[in-house]
């Protein structure tokens, strides 16, 4: 068993030391990997070349993004995908607590700042003051 514990405790330091002023798994290299295995799943079922050749094309380019040593330019590069996934994402997280929240709370945006505000369902027309901009409208729950 101590044998075994040092091969792994080795093994862990050779990997280490092998990552040192690399990249390494940031968010869209595992985008890109999912994608991949997306693409790999869905070749099962299609057996198309093209499909498989996708796939190969993400798991490849999620690889090259891990062990680049060109941390800048894949910082940068990872930067602008999470801009670019921030809207969608927080579209899909709103979306999922209207749902969560769908037996007790109404949602609903203020026309003027564009604020999520929640309020209790069942309590007729109430006034909804927002929270951000002071400004109240009439809705009912």
């Amino acid at each position: 068993m101590d044998k075994m514990r040092q091969f792994s405790f080795k093994m862990q330091n050779s990997i280490a030391r092998f990552m040192y002023g690399r990249c390494g798994f940031d968010s869209l290299a595992r985008a890109c990997y999912g994608l991949a295995i997306l693409f790999l799943v869905i070749n099962i079922f299609v057996h198309n070349s093209i499909v498989s050749l996708i796939s190969m094309a993400f798991l490849g380019y999620s690889l090259f993004r891990i062990l680049s040593r060109n941390i800048t330019k894949r910082y940068a590069e990872n930067q602008k995908f999470l801009a670019a996934m921030r809207k969608p994402k927080s579209a899909l997280n709103y979306m999922g607590m209207k749902w969560r929240d769908r037996k007790t709370s109404r949602y609903y945006t203020c026309s003027k700042c564009h604020q999520h505000i929640r309020v209790p369902k069942g309590k007729g027309k109430i006034e909804i003051t927002c929270p951000k901009c002071k400004d109240t409208f009439i809705k009912r729950t």
